[in-house]
């Protein structure tokens, strides 16, 4: 069974600790030179956009208004 994460907004200064980047608007493709990777699609808490993260981050950017959102509960 698969890990669901929940997304809030993050309101501090600096980027949160673990792993973390900005969310892509499209998915990496998994081609044989880039290995296989495990992805995850997220929803920005600000604008509701959707965003392809890696499936251990704790905290991405939104591509596409730029707000930072953090976990807040694993399930």
């Amino acid at each position: 069974m698969a890990d669901e994460k929940k997304w809030g907004k993050w309101d501090g200064p600096e980027k949160p600790e673990g792993p973390g980047a900005v969310g892509m608007a499209e998915p990496t493709p998994a081609g044989e030179a880039e290995g296989h990777g495990r992805q995850a699609v997220a929803i920005c808490s600000n604008c509701g956009a959707h965003s392809y993260v890696g499936g251990d981050w704790k905290w991405f950017t939104c591509w596409k208004c730029g707000a930072m959102s953090t976990e807040v509960a694993v399930a």
